[in-house]
């Protein structure tokens, strides 16, 4: 059907927007069904319930939320094509309207078909017309042009959007898909993004203050919008309240596992990663609902993979500890070894203090070296190079600057934790212009943090804690002139040149030293180099874990301290 100068003239949003509405409402209602599933029925069967019947029924429970959840995400892409059709066809309206009026006021008559046509005969121009169009000709065609430009613009946004909303159709059964969901979102961005202000959104890097006042800014409409359509950006940007962030990420997750279905020939780099996505989804299953509650501050594909959970929320808590894994560490790991000490430095600095809230993340922002899968040798820092904790330490940083943008309330005492290689990540991060907004480092397994003094970190040399085992290698990795000249001279060179100077680590001086300056707090000496990975054990690292949890929860009294070398 032809679209007439009425029918746009005259076209009523009302039905639209009672639509939009309702389908907002669905969208909500339905994520609220997911949520209680979670809640009253998934979580009490895993703590009360084991068995062969249990895992089939906590199956099928997973399948109902799993349905309720892409089912409003669904409904809420549904309201933003609405939204989108409607803000397009109001702008093509507002452009009719405005081209009507114009030439109702220069004395044309308007056709319902968008003809212009001049008053009475009378007013048609004449003359030679050798000499070209008369101007008031020109004039009348112009206007004839834009109403027929507004008719067409809205004739084609109707047809782009009812192809839209017929896309959208779930087939008998609904077959819940991560995958079709995201490109279901994919498409409807490309048709409704600009019309909803998908194009918006700051980009990643933005300074997270500015980011925090853009949400903020934005109506619910618009954040749920912007949810619908842009998960992956949203649940990533440094800025974003956390448990927005854990919303959007939980759907990136979903996604991100289905593009790669069980049985697909992939690489081996995305075999891990795909690993690893699971091993977190398993993780969150398992946590959720528990004490502390697990947000999935960040996922991603980039580079080894990305990932940054917390234990607790860091917009409310007293305090916050993030952590920076080093050396071998994977996605699985944030699912596995690296996700079970974010959460015991939880339980550490909530015996330290439980009266105060305390977050505890682990922050794999970066690609960390991949070196001697079976042991971790002083060589192995020689391939693990320097840029990766300096771009990881960019990054760290934005992140901590997100987590004080978002936080309620009085700023929280937080405390940067870097292991093994992510204490040089720290370091560098500590280092960078206007350094980390952070009260104390903790630096445990470290080969150095490009820093010859603690004081260079920003937070104070009393604020720097250092947790070394006498008994661990990468605390003692030589730097590279010195094993470079063991391989000029051969290893007992290397050695004896180490000796010469044996506080001056892989990257810069030793922070257990005495001529760094920092606190030395008690570890177990250990058993090499097993020892390397103690430190956030509670039975095998001696009172390293207590000694982090104090510091955490802003108790430097409660410490233990040994010797600086």
């Amino acid at each position: 059907m032809t679209l007439t100068v009425r029918d746009l003239q005259n076209l009523r949003f009302s039905a639209l927007e009672g639509a939009k509405d309702e389908w907002a409402q669905i969208a909500r209602r339905l994520g609220g069904y997911a949520d209680r599933v979670d809640a009253h029925m998934i979580r009490p069967l895993s703590h009360d319930w084991s068995g062969e019947a249990a895992d089939k029924a906590r199956k099928r429970m997973t399948r109902l939320s799993d349905n309720f959840q892409f089912s409003s995400q669904e409904c809420a892409l549904v309201e933003t094509t609405l939204d989108g059709v409607i803000t397009e066809l109001r702008a093509q309206q507002k452009l009719l309207h405005q081209v009507l009026d114009e030439a109702t006021s220069k004395g044309y008559r308007v056709a319902p078909t968008g003809e212009v046509m001049y008053a009475d005969d009378g007013d048609i121009p004449t003359g030679d017309p050798d000499a070209g169009v008369p101007a008031k000709e020109q004039e009348r065609l112009g206007l004839e042009s834009d109403i027929f430009d507004a008719l067409r613009g809205a004739e084609e946004i109707d047809a782009r959007y009812r192809l839209a909303l017929t896309k959208l159709r779930v087939g008998r059964g609904l077959s819940v898909n991560g995958l079709e969901s995201d490109r279901d979102a994919a498409a409807i961005s490309k048709i409704a993004g600009v019309a909803v202000g998908l194009d918006s959104a700051p980009a990643k890097g933005t300074d997270p203050k500015k980011v925090r006042d853009w949400w903020k800014g934005l109506s619910k409409e618009e954040q749920e919008e912007q949810m619908a359509l842009n998960p992956s950006l949203i649940g990533n940007l440094d800025g974003i309240p956390a448990k927005t962030r854990d919303k959007a990420n939980r759907v990136n997750l979903d996604r991100l596992i289905a593009m790669h279905p069980p049985g697909t020939r992939v690489t081996p780099g995305v075999q891990r990663q795909r690993e690893g996505f699971e091993a977190i989804r398993s993780r969150l299953d398992r946590d959720t609902g528990k004490k502390p509650e697990p947000l999935l501050l960040g996922i991603g594909p980039e580079g080894q993979g990305r990932a940054i959970l917390s234990y607790g929320d860091p917009d409310t808590a007293d305090n916050v500890a993030a952590y920076v894994p080093g050396l071998n560490t994977q996605l699985r790991d944030v699912g596995g070894e690296d996700g079970d000490r974010a959460r015991d430095v939880w339980g550490s600095a909530q015996k330290a203090d439980g009266n105060q809230k305390t977050a505890s993340i682990v922050w794999l922002g970066y690609d960390a070296p991949q070196v001697g899968q079976d042991r971790i040798a002083e060589s192995d820092l020689g391939v693990a190079g320097e840029e990766r904790g300096k771009k990881g330490g960019a990054a760290f940083g934005e992140f901590l600057d997100g987590i004080q943008a978002t936080h309620q309330g009085e700023r929280p005492h937080v405390t940067a934790i870097g292991h093994s290689y992510g204490s040089y990540t720290v370091g560098q991060a500590a280092q960078r212009e206007g350094g980390i907004p952070a009260d104390d480092i903790i630096l445990v397994g470290s080969p150095g943090t490009g820093a010859q003094r603690a004081e260079q970190l920003g937070v104070g040399a009393d604020h720097v804690w250092v947790g070394a085992a006498d008994s661990d290698p990468v605390t003692h990795a030589p730097s590279d002139s010195e094993v470079g000249w063991g391989m000029g001279v051969g290893p007992v060179g290397g050695a004896i040149a180490h000796f010469a100077d044996p506080h001056e680590l892989h990257f810069g001086q030793d922070p257990a030293s005495k001529d760094f300056g920092g606190n030395r707090f008690s570890v177990d000496f250990g058993i090499p180099p097993g020892s390397h990975s103690k430190y956030f054990n509670g039975e095998e690292g001696g009172d390293s874990l207590d000694n982090m949890g104090a510091i955490a929860a802003g108790h430097p009294e409660k410490v233990t301290f040994q010797a600086r070398r």
